[in-house]
């Protein structure tokens, strides 16, 4: 053997050690179930998160150092090329601290189970009926944070229907209307006479450094999935952990949305007319939307000519008797905000951020689309 073939040879053992001695340390943190986060001031925050515009992470940030505690429901989730990060498939996570400070120990706790593709799905297996799917493609609020799977509005429509319809639930916390179109184009397997619940809006007009839109090209360039690939492995994660230096954001840098408004309108439309075109119903919800894409919202519900339902303000003519129908629940929300139910008394079917429904407000809700939907034939 030449001076020159065990050069050659020395130098390709060497990188398969090398490979084989990081590759055995990715193995055993895979095994050991690390779970890799990055630190902010005392507190500790899931490594997904970084995925986030570094707005949205900024802001959370300080939610977080402001109500003193990270939410338990933030450990539910990991990153994800397509959608920036999605819902951890098979798990099963009970949730203590996920609401104000102030009503951390007051509140119930609530159970997120997820299916083997990563969505939100019932505790129990449910029987499929011979009847059409409702879908569900929305945030937070039709996700059901807060509250189980059993008892958020889609759910509890769904019963209310006779069992004549399943339910798909593809709604993720933090999702926007581009997010949702993205959703659709790989999962939109709807057949005719199907209901779809489109809701999207609050996340859409959030403050951002870049579109969802550019994140989604950038992160699916060549370069962002190389980049992608090196940064997810949990080798990288752990070594980030030992302290690396992390970007600061600069007063003086430009701030959009997430979604701009022209934009927000094209993914509602494009959503309507795909639902359409399989032959499926689609409804438009507003949950806790700003003016103006609540507006948007509502306009093309009236060009398109599908339903359209604005929440929390389709409760409030239910507050008068919520005390009476759900005696028990609202004894519970009393406790907890005790004089502040008092100073809003749309805290009755509302969590303390005045967005998300609570039990009360999900079971409404499911009420006022039932009432809508019954009066549609089949």
């Amino acid at each position: 053997m030449t001076e020159r073939s065990k050069s050659i040879q020395s130098f390709c053992f060497s990188v398969i050690a090398v490979f084989f001695f990081f590759g055995f340390i990715e193995l055993v943190l895979r095994l050991s179930g690390f779970e890799p986060v990055f630190h902010y001031k005392s507190y500790t925050i899931p490594s997904w998160m970084e995925e986030m515009d570094p707005v949205v992470l900024e802001k959370y940030q300080r939610f977080v150092a402001g109500q003193g505690f990270v939410n338990e429901d933030a450990y539910a989730y990991q990153p994800d090329l397509r959608y920036g990060y999605r819902l951890k498939p098979d798990i099963s996570i009970t949730v203590q601290n996920y609401s104000s400070a102030l009503v951390v120990d007051k509140l119930p706790t609530w159970t997120i189970v997820s299916s083997a593709k990563g969505f939100r799905a019932p505790s129990k297996d449910q029987t499929k009926t011979e009847g059409g799917t409702l879908h569900v493609l929305g945030d937070s609020s039709s996700f059901g944070w807060g509250v189980d799977f059993e008892k958020s509005y889609p759910s509890r429509l769904v019963k209310k229907l006779n069992t004549t319809f399943n339910l798909r639930n593809l709604s993720l916390p933090g999702f926007s209307s581009f997010q949702g179109k993205l959703l659709w184009q790989e999962l939109g397997d709807v057949e005719k006479g199907d209901w779809v619940i489109l809701s999207y809006g609050w996340n859409d007009a959030y403050p951002s450094l870049q579109t969802d839109r550019r994140q989604f090209e950038v992160r699916n360039s060549l370069a962002g999935k190389l980049d992608w690939g090196l940064k997810h492995l949990l080798l990288f994660r752990w070594m980030k952990t030992l302290g690396l230096p992390k970007r600061v954001l600069k007063q003086k840098e430009g701030f959009g949305q997430r979604v701009p408004p022209g934009q927000y309108r094209e993914n509602l439309e494009a959503l309507v007319e795909g639902v359409r075109r399989k032959g499926g119903r689609p409804v438009l919800v507003s949950v806790c939307n700003v003016a103006e894409y609540q507006n948007i919202a509502k306009q093309t519900a009236e060009i398109k000519k599908v339903p359209f339902f604005d929440f929390p303000s389709a409760l409030e003519p239910y507050l008068p008797t919520v005390h009476d129908r759900f005696p028990d629940l609202f004894v519970t929300y009393f406790e907890a905000y005790g004089e502040g139910m008092e100073a809003d008394p749309k805290l009755a079917f509302l969590f303390p951020d005045r967005c998300h429904p609570n039990e009360i407000g999900h079971s409404l809700m499911a009420e006022v689309l039932f009432e809508a939907f019954k009066e549609e034939p089949r």
